[in-house]
Parts: structure tokens; sequence; C-alpha cells
């Protein structure tokens, strides 16, 4: 099957998805399972160490009106890097098989800022041919390990968003993407406090103790 058609053919089978979804523009976003578990404003995502959390990336091309010809991203994480500790201590990235047909040009360097502690991976990809306009393509399947440094302490440890993008025409459209689209907070699984614990097993207790008096009763 040619390019084009692939693409004419997935544009137009695309397009009532997108048309059902709600008018945020182009951008770039990830599967993250993100909730407010504290009281700093910042969305969280709960783990422990050793845990593995698995999100998606996507990009969506709503509103455009030509091909993304190239687009640059970045995610900015507190991995481990250069021996330093971090937050997340490995990460795995596994392009989506049909990636290459839109964006046969990748280059992801990698970047350590000891300043912050924070590692950028910027990506740059381009065509041709490029993804077609009102379209959401599957970019990755991202794999996190969680490290011993994970902490509640209300920074944010992951970011992802937009730095350039150019439509098959030359027109920059960098300003139709959300520029930061996602971040969050990797923080551990709260543990219930000691007192919590003992309310539960002395509800849990009378519970048992109600059923068998009410067995007794019947009998």
């Amino acid at each position: 099957m040619k390019i084009s058609a692939l693409i004419q053919g997935l544009s137009i089978a695309t397009v009532l998805l997108v048309a059902g979804l709600p008018a945020y523009g182009a951008r770039i976003f990830i599967t993250t399972p993100e909730a407010q578990l504290d009281d700093d404003p910042v969305l969280d995502v709960a783990g422990r160490p050793g845990d593995i959390i698995h999100w998606e990336g996507f990009f969506d091309t709503t509103g455009l009106t030509a091909p993304l010809q190239s687009i640059t991203t970045y995610s900015t994480s507190s991995r481990a890097s250069e021996g330093i500790p971090g937050e997340i201590i490995k990460f795995e990235l596994k392009l989506a098989e049909d990636d290459p047909l839109f964006f046969p040009n990748l280059e992801e360097p990698v970047v350590y800022d000891p300043n912050t502690g924070l590692t950028t991976l910027t990506g740059f990809r381009s065509g041709p041919p490029g993804l077609p306009p009102n379209y959401i393509h599957k970019i990755v399947d991202v794999f996190a390990t969680l490290g011993p440094e994970l902490n509640n302490d209300g920074q944010v440890d992951y970011r992802i968003g937009v730095l350039s993008a150019i439509d098959v025409n030359g027109r920059d459209v960098t300003d139709q993407f959300q520029r930061i689209t996602q971040e969050f907070e990797f923080q551990p699984i709260a543990v219930p406090e000691p007192s919590s614990i003992f309310s539960l097993l002395l509800a849990g207790g009378f519970g048992v103790f109600l059923r068998k008096q009410k067995r007794k009763v019947q009998a």
C-alpha cells in the first residue's frame, strides 16, 4: 500500500474520533494515571520503589490544516543519570511500529542538568510524509521504573511539551500546539497511620462479634 493512500485512509478513519474530543487543539499527550493526592498544586502518580509505571504517548494534530512535516518535543524527568540518584532509575521506550512511516527521521539526544537534577530528552521527528491533520497517532510506550529516592516533595518529576512544529508548506504551526501538555510528580503510596490500622482491626473484630451474637439469638 502506498504511503499517501495509507495516510488518506487513516485520516478519514480518525476524523470521527477527533470530532468527538474536546477542542484542546494540537498537542502531545500521555496516558499516565494522574490524580491530586495531597495539598500541593502538582498532580501525582503514586507508586513504590521498584514499581514499573507504564504509559503511552500520542500526537494529536487537531486544528491543523496541512500535514505536520516535523515536530520537536521534550520530556524532562527526575531520572537517575551519570551516577546521580533520581526518583526514576530506568526508562524503557518502545516506539510504535508505524511511527517511521510518518516520521522516518528521528533523533533523541538526552542531556542531564546538574543544577536542577533533571534529565531532558528532546525528540526531533521529521518526514516526509509527516502526520495528517486532525489525526491522533500513537508514538511510544514508556516503562518507568521507580527508584529508592522516591519522595513527596511537591516538585514536578515529569513534564512533556512541544518546542516547535512545521507543516508541509513550511509554515511554523508551533502556536497551534499546547507548549506544556502534562506535568506531574511521582510519589510514594501513602501508608496508613498505626491508629488507622488499629481502628480498622477494631471495627472488623466488632463486626465478627455482632455476627456471632446474632447467630446465638437465632439459634
